[in-house]
């Protein structure tokens, strides 16, 4: 049995208003692909606020809406969506992907629990790591940072059980140049590390990014080998689909990991 998987790079939206039909439209193209899961970029609602334009605060409700119309989407194309967004609590503004099922209800968030140093002026981290299960799979979600500087997290769901890790994430080049080549020697880091996801843990790795001129890491799908499945080409905004089998994400590299006996002596 195979699952149709799907990364969905929207455009770099600043506001609830581009970015809602931006996210509905991503849902739409992947039932149309017959995608059973669609992942959509980091804070995709309202977009990330490390960039040029300025995000408004908008308040939980506001959030909640266009998260809301997304699931809605998600619903009628009979897609799982897994929905970057902002969360407000107490200590700050979180960022957390929401997981809406194939028919709108939500399975379930996933906060992002490690914050680079460069987001600490606009995002607090959360707490508590969840693995999913929709379409026939499990799946985990690593969001950004969490998936690039900390490979226990994809480790530790691999071993719970995930058959794919999602990354939705944002980065960009550091000069404002666009990435043009997969793992390119000269794009930043980040491509290499979710390789590395995959392979050191033999499963499937999406990771998303939003479309920017600055683009600097690909949406696409990686196989439990490091094969390259599918990508949506940089700086455009656009889905793409990779039919995966769930059989070949077996956690086998993750379980040979033998802590005890790498304790200091």
């Amino acid at each position: 049995m195979t699952v149709r998987i799907a990364v969905g790079q929207t455009p770099l939206t600043a506001t609830l208003e581009e970015a809602v039909p931006a996210a509905v439209a991503a849902v739409e193209e992947a039932g149309r692909l017959g995608a059973h899961v669609l992942c959509l970029p980091e804070t995709c609602l309202p977009g990330h606020r490390s960039q040029p334009r300025e995000v408004p605060d908008y308040p939980a409700g506001e959030l909640d809406t266009a998260v809301d119309a997304v699931a809605a989407a998600a619903r009628r194309a009979g897609v799982v969506t897994i929905v970057g967004a902002e969360r407000p609590a107490s200590a700050g503004r979180e960022i957390v992907a929401v997981v809406a099922d194939a028919d709108g209800s939500r399975l379930g968030v996933q906060a992002k629990t490690q914050i680079d140093p460069s987001e600490e002026r606009d995002y607090v981290p959360g707490s508590g790591r969840h693995v999913f299960a929709g379409a026939g799979i499990r799946f985990a979600v690593a969001i950004c940072h969490d998936a690039f500087r900390y490979p226990e997290i994809a480790r530790a769901a691999a071993l719970d059980g995930a058959q794919v890790v999602f990354v939705p994430h944002f980065v960009v080049t550091d000069d404002g140049s666009l990435a043009r080549r997969w793992c390119d020697a000269d794009n930043p880091y980040n491509e290499k590390a979710v390789l590395c996801r995959a392979l050191e843990n033999t499963v499937y790795v999406a990771a998303v990014n939003a479309a920017a001129p600055d683009q600097g890491s690909a949406s696409c799908v990686i196989s439990p080998d490091g094969e390259l499945l599918a990508q949506v080409p940089y700086g455009c905004p656009g889905v793409a689909v990779a039919d995966i089998d769930p059989a070949r994400a077996d956690a086998h590299m993750a379980r040979r990991y033998a802590p005890e006996r790498n304790r200091r002596e």
